[in-house]
């Protein structure tokens, strides 16, 4: 059986648990869907809120021997220039306007 662990902490369901030798938790079954050609698995609401992800953003999979750890890809200097100039492209007329009050 995998370890499946989120951004560096281990995942949890408030129901479905069993303490490990290390005295964390982890999901003792979690069922795959298939979805058109892709399989799928859900992560509980409790999750996503207490490791502060979202529908949109990136996990990485980081496979062992014997785990997988689904990272938060972060966000790199690229990813922060490349919203700022979205930002600016989509506002340019308002921050013109603002420039010249």
């Amino acid at each position: 059986m995998y370890n499946v662990t989120m951004l560096g902490g281990v995942i949890m369901s408030k129901f479905e648990y069993e303490p490990t030798k290390d005295g964390h938790s982890f999901i003792k079954e979690q069922k795959l869907w298939k979805s058109g050609n892709s399989v799928v698995i859900t992560v509980p609401k409790e999750v996503l809120n207490h490791f502060n992800v979202t529908t949109g953003d990136v996990l990485m999979f980081d496979v062992n021997e014997d785990r997988v750890e689904l990272v938060k890809k972060p966000y790199t200097d690229m990813d922060i220039l490349e919203l700022a100039n979205e930002i600016s492209n989509e506002y340019h007329t308002t921050f013109e306007k603002l420039v010249d009050r």
